[in-house]
């Protein structure tokens, strides 16, 4: 009942991220939505990382079927022990957050720095893409 929440904001997951996967309220910022779908990896919550993927990144990734099997491969063969938020900054219906995620598969380290870039469309942070500087 008290497991911690895999966005490591400290908080229990049924407290934090868990509300955000079960529908019962929207991420309020684009560092809530990046923390709620690193969780949502590390938990397997497939549907969650699609509903807040923006549809040019699904799109991308050759619609909706396919990205939802991309997603389940990785969240399957990945282990997600951690993340650390560097910064974040929203501008209106604009967001960026730069993180740091620990990510392992079959114990190689794959952990990695990501600046990424988040729009509120219809009242609802979606995440868009990596962002490179």
């Amino acid at each position: 009942m008290t497991d911690p929440c895999p966005c490591s904001s400290g908080r229990p997951y049924k407290q934090c991220c868990g509300p955000l996967h079960r529908g019962e309220r929207l991420a309020p910022t684009c560092e809530a939505l990046m923390r709620s779908r690193y969780a949502a990896f590390a938990r397997k919550q497939v549907d969650y990382l699609l509903a807040t993927s923006h549809p040019e990144l699904i799109a991308a990734h050759g619609g909706s079927d396919a990205f939802r099997r991309d997603l389940l491969r990785s969240c399957q063969d990945h282990r997600y022990p951690g993340l650390r938020v560097v910064e974040h900054r929203e501008d209106s219906d604009q967001g960026e957050v730069l993180f740091e995620a620990r990510v392992f598969r079959k114990g190689t380290d794959l952990s990695f720095a990501e600046r990424s870039l988040f729009f509120r469309e219809g009242g609802r942070w979606l995440y868009h893409s990596a962002i490179d500087r």
